[in-house]
């Protein structure tokens, strides 16, 4: 009995905590519907350069990429020649881009039936690190021009497709399989299939490791780390962990238990006040462009603590995870748009379901809702963001007059299920106010190729055919040789004939480095706009395989060009691998002290500047079998103008990859000097050492004349 009447207390008290802020319909307990819990399967976890990004609703333009974006099926992302990029799937799995590489989005669905990431990779390089799944019909899936590659379980493995489509497919860890036009085949761990456009294939070792490579699996590392946060968050969500190490702490609270507080924030920082609304997928979705705000923004909910100021307060360890666009409550009117983060408990109102204390609106009828604009946050100083109807839709600054200081306590009618502003294009884009130079956009030949990687479907069955659906595959015919194919075999693949500096790299290789500009005075003033270089989500966490900085005004001896034919042929002893040099390891001991941001939108106040990744040097052609070269001796040496000779050029001559930021940040990895991903929070931005284009001039042998013989005095 006493059991009864304690049970019977608490519910009397849940029902009169929600009748004081909402009349709530019946249709709370509906059973979950949650069609746009695709949004929530992936996001840009990571920019490097100009990456720009095109969506459905943009049609055929193209628009700054930003940090933290929903990636859904009909995206496309492309990494210009300083571009690098990391695309971060629900159940933590990565797909990284290289520079000059197209990705597209084609088929995404983590959330119901089974597991399928598909995407297609018309030109360029990529690393995927697949971290499998125990869901039947299950498979992570590349296609190329000629070429399907599929990964069934937990594997690395590594893709090159060259110009004309001739694909490279290089095995780390795991198997996978690769079917083209007349066949599959299985490929496994060390070994490397290279395909032609007309469907002759080759297995072979696999090329040594070179720095992209190394790169990659020293994030693969960092992001594997197991820090303190995972023990707070639910299991689906402990992927995401690093970003709370790096960019907070946890504290104790007496009504939420355990909350993330973040570290470095401005005064009068509020949730939902850095980053901007996009319209993606049918929804307005908050797109942070503060490194770690994937998961506080899309989960949980925000409560404000005395002594500890603005924390999140993460879904309960053993419940049921739903990803929300925003949880926010809204206020719209002919002039103004304004919204206040959600405490716990409060009740989200939205086009889907999105967990409990939320409402289905979908096939209701709003009008019947009642709301009585009782919101805890709304009472908090700084915690109501305002901007005009134009700001929100083109994310330009236009001032807006005659507004309330806090409509929620200005009895203003609360619009349920969020705005009903009708989008246009520059609403699609995550940074619409950043101009994207003609020259960092894709080549017209590469997107003339894009449809041939879109129509395929995706091989949840092992046996069945992707080129000719419903037909069995059968075994490829390969051929097997030693060692991978010599460069002066594979430059047959390039297409137009490009010089020695445009060889060897996968994708339309680099004629010169391409920078934008820092963002407008518009921009650091309204904020709209994220830092367009080296923005990570997910920092390094622990310091491996560091190595030197080269000096300033040194030129390391493997980044001199070598000495060329009239026929553009090599000279010496061709190189043992090809492509990029190890990131150097950045200075330590700075910490930059972070800029105090504006009121509404906020670049990150943290972190804003960035790290600009060198331009890409006159990459090198692929290594060619050995013993094939001239003799070393042979070559001429080149001379200064005074006559004096110069060392023997290096027997080759790589990409530079992009160093890494400062040390010093406070709460960021240690590691992310190693990683090549700039700083996009608490970091002081570090230009990278300029390497020079020509050889250095050895030491001038001594010319000093012998000591004198001393005279014999008399």
């Amino acid at each position: 009995m006493k059991k009864m009447i304690t049970m019977t207390g608490l519910i009397f008290l849940s029902w009169l905590f929600i009748s004081s802020t909402v009349s709530v319909p019946s249709a709370i307990s509906q059973p979950p519907s949650s069609p746009a819990q695709v949004l929530g399967d992936s996001r840009l976890s990571l920019i490097q350069g100009d990456v720009v990004v095109q969506t459905e609703a943009t049609g055929s333009e193209w628009g700054a990429a930003a940090i933290n974006t929903p990636l859904i099926p009909g995206t496309k992302l492309w990494d210009p020649e300083n571009g690098r990029s990391e695309i971060q799937f629900l159940g933590g799995s990565h797909l990284r881009a290289s520079a000059n590489t197209e990705v597209d989005i084609t088929n995404l669905n983590l959330s119901t039936g089974g597991d399928v990431i598909q995407v297609g990779v018309p030109q360029g390089r990529v690393y995927v690190n697949y971290a499998g799944s125990s869901v039947q019909n299950s498979v992570f899936q590349v296609d190329t021009p000629v070429t399907s590659v599929m990964s069934y379980g937990p594997s690395r493995f590594e893709v090159d497709i060259y110009e004309d489509g001739y694909t490279e497919v290089s095995v780390l860890n795991g198997s996978v399989n690769v079917q083209g036009q007349n066949g599959i085949s299985t490929v496994d761990a060390g070994t490397m299939l290279s395909m032609s456009s007309d469907q002759v294939a080759e297995l072979s070792p696999m090329r040594p490791e070179d720095a992209w490579i190394s790169w990659n699996l020293s994030r693969d590392s960092a992001l594997a780390h197991r820090g303190p946060s995972r023990s707070y968050l639910p299991a689906s969500l402990s992927v995401y962990g690093n970003d709370f190490d790096s960019y907070g702490h946890w504290v104790q609270t007496a009504d939420y238990g355990y909350v993330w507080t973040p570290l470095n924030v401005a005064v009068g920082w509020a949730p939902y006040r850095i980053g901007r609304w996009c319209w993606i997928g049918g929804e307005y979705v908050w797109v942070s462009y503060e490194p770690w705000g994937w998961v506080p923004y899309h989960y949980g909910r925000w409560a404000f603590v005395s002594n500890t100021g603005w924390c999140w307060v993460p879904p309960p360890i053993t419940a049921a995870v739903y990803w929300c666009p925003g949880f926010v409550a809204w206020i719209q009117t002919p002039t103004y748009v304004s919204w206040v983060p959600l405490a716990p408990g409060e009740i989200f109102y939205g086009h889907g379901y999105y967990g409990p204390n939320s409402v289905n609106i979908t096939n209701i009828n709003i009008n019947t809702i009642k709301i009585n604009n009782v919101y805890v946050n709304a009472r908090v100083s700084n915690a109501v963001t305002i901007v005009s109807r134009e700001t929100f839709l083109t994310g330009k600054r236009v001032s807006v007059a005659n507004t309330p200081a806090n409509p929620f306590r200005g009895g203003v009618k609360v619009a349920i299920g969020g705005p009903a502003i009708k989008p246009v294009k520059a609403t699609a884009l995550p940074d619409p106010v950043k101009v994207v130079p003609q020259k960092v956009l894709p080549p017209k030949e590469v997107i003339t190729k894009t449809a041939q990687v879109q129509l395929r479907p995706a091989a949840v069955q092992k046996n069945v055919s992707v080129f000719k659906p419903g037909e069995r595959v059968m075994p490829m015919q390969i051929k097997k040789v030693e060692h991978p194919k010599p460069t002066t075999v594979v430059k047959q693949h390039e297409l137009g004939q490009p010089s020695m500096q445009q060889k060897g790299q996968p994708g339309k290789a680099p004629t010169q480095e391409k920078k934008v500009g820092p963002p407008s005075a518009q921009h650091r003033e309204f904020g709209m706009a994220p830092p367009s270089k080296g923005e990570s989500s997910v920092p390094p966490v622990r310091k491996e395989q560091s190595k030197p900085s080269t000096p300033s005004g040194v030129t390391p001896q493997t980044q001199r060009p070598q000495s060329v034919t009239p026929n553009r042929e090599k000279m010496g002893t061709p190189p043992a691998n090809r492509r990029e040099v190890a990131p150097p390891s950045a200075q330590k001991g700075e910490k930059a002290a972070p800029p105090v941001h504006k009121e509404f939108g906020i670049a990150p106040q943290h972190g804003g500047q960035s790290v600009t990744p060198p331009a890409r040097r006159e990459p090198m052609s692929r290594p060619s079998a050995p013993n094939v070269a001239a003799p070393q001796a042979q070559r001429p040496q080149p001379v200064t103008p005074n006559g004096e000779k110069m060392r023997t050029p290096p027997t080759n001559r790589r990409e530079v990859a992009p160093p890494s930021a400062q040390g010093g940040q406070t709460g960021g990895f240690s590691l992310q000097r190693q990683m090549g991903s700039a700083p996009a929070y608490g970091g002081k931005a570090v230009e990278p050492p300029v390497h020079a284009q020509g050889m250095t001039r050895p030491p001038v042998q001594s010319t000093t004349r012998p000591p004198m013989q001393k005279k014999e005095l008399r």
